[in-house]
């Protein structure tokens, strides 16, 4: 198995350590309290994140978990809060928050950040296969980490994990704009919704004003599993 796979395989059982209360309200509680005009789901997907502006980065990908939540207006429209604890973003190939050149040979450098994000969405239902949504998102950062990886003296290679929770603004806003579509006869007419997001940045991110200055970008794409008979 290869490095990147075990990273990712570490991830995502973390991911549901971390997050299993959420995960387990949902299991036990998402029928009982289940209705037409509310219900609840579990979402996982994945990140595609960059942080524009920054000079050199490239784009880093991350695995996107949490809880939603549904609220029917009408028949056409819906409100969805969503408690979301695991979001990652960062920024690979970028400039060193914290030099390592004086140790480390070739050394690339990866912006790393979680953040738990509360979206608040007003979702429009066209039809009853799709649905697009857009409203105002708050982020918490729980954790800002550089990775340094490269090779020391003795031509030895080496990861140099650093936090940076300092450098990083605590709270920050985005407006998130979704398109969704639903698969209504799946898991004997739960449902699964398959859904692609775009977060836009509308603040700043990086609070170590010397280093740059970005609002972040953040792609997503993910399954919501709804906790109802959506038929």
């Amino acid at each position: 198995m290869t490095k990147k796979w075990i990273i990712v395989s570490m991830m995502m059982f973390g991911s549901l350590s971390v997050n299993g209360q959420a995960a387990l309200l949902a299991l036990l509680f998402g029928d009982k309290v289940a209705s037409e005009n509310f219900h609840l789901s579990l979402d996982a997907g994945g990140n595609i994140s960059s942080l524009p502006g920054i000079s050199g980065q490239q784009s880093t990908t991350g695995f996107y978990f949490g809880l939603g939540t549904f609220v029917k207006l009408n028949d056409q429209w819906a409100i969805t809060p969503e408690f979301k604890p695991l979001s990652p973003r960062g920024a690979s190939n970028v400039p060193a928050l914290k030099d390592y050149g004086a140790v480390l040979t070739d050394a690339n450098y990866e912006i790393r950040l979680n953040y738990i994000d509360v979206p608040i969405l007003v979702q429009y239902s066209p039809t009853k296969k799709w649905l697009v949504s857009a409203g105002p998102q708050i982020s918490f950062l729980t954790s800002a980490k550089q990775l340094a990886t490269g090779q020391l003296l003795d031509g030895s290679s080496v990861d140099v994990s650093q936090s940076m929770n300092s450098d990083f603004n605590s709270v920050y806003f985005s407006a998130p704009i979704e398109v969704g579509y639903r698969l209504s006869s799946a898991r004997e007419g739960k449902g699964i919704n398959l859904k692609v997001r775009y977060n836009i940045g509308l603040s700043e991110m990086i609070a170590k004003t010397d280093y740059g200055s970005s609002n972040g970008s953040t792609f997503q794409v993910f399954l919501s599993f709804p906790f109802v008979n959506v038929d």
